[in-house]
């Protein structure tokens, strides 16, 4: 077959322009889509995939370090509970973040509990320190506490209980499901409105850090936060796992 013969297939119409007509088969229909298989190397060679719209998922992926176990929104509760069902051998570390607490009666302590029991008791013994900082002074700041003798780690101290005040951290929860005498602890970061804080220019604002140990060779399978005195009067509280 000559080239003339094979370039008079491709023929433009008498407009100038490629026409419906102009096309064998032209419809995109499901059954062609569902035929031709997208791979890995045709993604990979794809510069950008965009879309307009939500794009919901359900499944693991794989390779994810920290995942959202459970958010706990507190109204006026005696404490918050992170019970065995979400702190298993699946993740050896997990972080606690919280927002937005207060306590209903003012000048609070948040507290932070663990068990090996579920629940059942909160009687494991601790070693900690706990450091304050004047957002407001550099010069006031040092040692708020150090070991207690309560089985408690103390995250920060005198928190206020108005809608200006209250306080925002993190805690890290570490090596909790080592089921030997293996090191367990946590370090926490506290930012915090107390109660003697008369504005932005006054009074006080504090970051409170610290760290401790647990002293158990079982495994921690419950946390729980409560103030020293009363209850939790609101607060947004999230618990996540993290692989190591």
């Amino acid at each position: 077959m000559s080239l003339a013969r094979n370039l008079s297939k491709f023929k433009p119409s008498s407009s100038g322009l490629v026409e419906t007509a102009d096309i064998a088969d032209d419809a995109v229909t499901t059954a062609k889509v569902n035929a031709d298989a997208i791979g890995t190397t045709e993604l990979a060679n794809d510069v950008a995939i965009t879309t307009s719209g939500a794009v919901s998922f359900t499944g693991t992926v794989a390779g994810t370090a920290m995942t959202l176990l459970n958010t706990t929104t507190a109204s006026n509760v005696a404490n918050v509970t992170f019970s065995s069902s979400l702190i298993t051998d699946t993740y050896m570390f997990y972080r606690i973040m919280y927002s937005a607490v207060l306590p209903v009666t003012n000048a609070q302590k948040l507290f932070l509990y663990a068990s090996i029991d579920n629940g059942s008791n909160y009687n494991l013994p601790v070693e900690q320190i706990l450091m304050y900082h004047d957002l407001k002074s550099v010069s006031d700041n040092g040692v708020a506490s150090s070991s207690d003798t309560n089985n408690r780690f103390n995250l920060n101290s005198s928190i206020g209980n108005s809608s200006s005040k209250g306080t925002n951290g993190t805690v890290e929860l570490l090596g909790l499901r080592n089921d030997n005498a293996s090191f367990k602890g946590a370090v926490w970061d506290s930012v915090c409105g107390i109660s003697s804080d008369s504005g932005h220019t006054s009074g006080n604002d504090y970051w409170w850090n610290g760290g401790g140990k647990i002293i158990t060779a079982s495994k921690v399978n419950n946390i729980k936060l409560e103030f020293a005195s009363g209850n939790v009067s609101q607060g947004t509280f999230s618990l996540y796992g993290i692989k190591s």
